[in-house]
């Protein structure tokens, strides 16, 4: 039998890491518009306009797989819901800028341990895998004392990023226009232990996706069917989480001004979710694919900084991209050399 080239995948691991980049990387953003802010919205409400979207978005996928179900996708659900109502918390609390970035490092980390704990991947080159959990470490340390903007200097008239003469702003300072939504004082603490958490159950939701059937769940493409599953189950526990949550508060739903930010919040992070199926793809595979990926939290942070003024001044700034650097770089050594033998 012929060997199977893989060269011709290329293109399409590369399209899947572009859209992982743009889907994981923004779908924090409607989480901080104005509409929701100004309707100060539940974050379980927002969570169950999100699992919609990620279901709706994965229906699509029965029009060119055949359907298959696994309860291990409902698994995978259960561990994501919970991480991604910390994910709309962790941005009211520390932004998306910050959240993000650091959440990212804590995911990587959790998804490494697990796949030495969990399932005996012994790293290829140990000293390396230390190098690379010692940078990851590091670099989410880092990001921790990123000194973000004040809520009363996000306030005001816009204040461009160039003057009329092309130099920086003052202080190098990113604008915040008076049309967005009120800034809220961050909340440090708070927002580490989001981020914790969002690392220990979003980086753990990849488990049960190990535990599934190979066929067809694992299956190189095939394996988006796996989504199908995750998305329905993931909308039904969301809104098993707001019926017993009404049992003690029934919070308003503002369908028409918060349903379609929630809704689009979960159809891009899906997008972004289908995208590692690609990005994973030969010639790249999981080393050097995943590790891609999580070049998301410099998409978000572009957002956070430029569009809602975040994170002000050269300084902050600076720090705050150094440390993502340092974060990718952790995230990089450790998709290579963590690698089972």
């Amino acid at each position: 039998m012929a060997e199977v080239s893989t060269e011709g995948y290329l293109g399409l691991a590369l399209t899947g890491v572009a859209v992982s980049l743009l889907g994981w990387g923004s779908f924090t953003l409607p989480m901080k518009t104005k509409a929701v802010q100004d309707a100060n919205l539940h974050p379980i409400v927002f969570n169950v306009y999100m699992g919609l979207g990620v279901a709706l978005s994965s229906l699509p996928i029965l029009l060119f797989q055949p359907f298959a179900w696994t309860w291990w996708s409902t698994a995978g659900a259960a561990l994501f819901a919970p991480g991604s109502l910390f994910c709309v918390l962790t941005v009211e609390w520390i932004g998306i800028a910050k959240g993000q970035a650091i959440w990212a490092g804590c995911v990587a980390l959790q998804s490494f341990l697990c796949g030495l704990i969990g399932f005996q991947e012994y790293p290829q080159d140990f000293p390396m895998t230390i190098v690379g959990l010692i940078t990851l470490l590091a670099g989410i340390g880092s990001l921790a004392f990123v000194e973000p903007a004040k809520p009363e200097e996000e306030k005001g008239q816009k204040q461009p990023l160039l003057d009329a003469a092309g130099d920086s702003a003052e202080n190098g300072a990113a604008y915040a226009p008076a049309d967005r939504a009120e800034a809220k004082e961050p909340q440090l603490l708070k927002g580490l232990f989001g981020c914790m958490m969002i690392g220990l159950l979003c980086g753990s939701c990849m488990v049960p996706f190990r535990l599934a059937p190979v066929v067809p769940f694992q299956n190189g493409i095939d394996s988006m069917i796996y989504a199908v599953g995750f998305g329905v189950s993931l909308a039904v526990i969301n809104i098993l989480i707001l019926c017993a949550y009404c049992m003690v508060e029934v919070p308003p739903l503002h369908l028409s001004t918060c349903f379609l930010p929630g809704l689009l919040s979960g159809v891009l992070w899906n997008m972004g979710n289908i995208g590692v199926i690609f990005a994973c793809l030969p010639p790249l595979g999981l080393a050097v694919g995943y590790p891609l990926t999580q070049c998301c939290l410099l998409v978000a942070g572009l957002w956070g900084i430029l569009f809602y003024g975040e994170i002000r001044g050269v300084k902050a700034i600076s720090t705050f991209f150094g440390g993502a650097a340092v974060v990718i770089t952790g995230a990089c050594l450790l998709g290579i050399y963590g690698q089972a033998a």
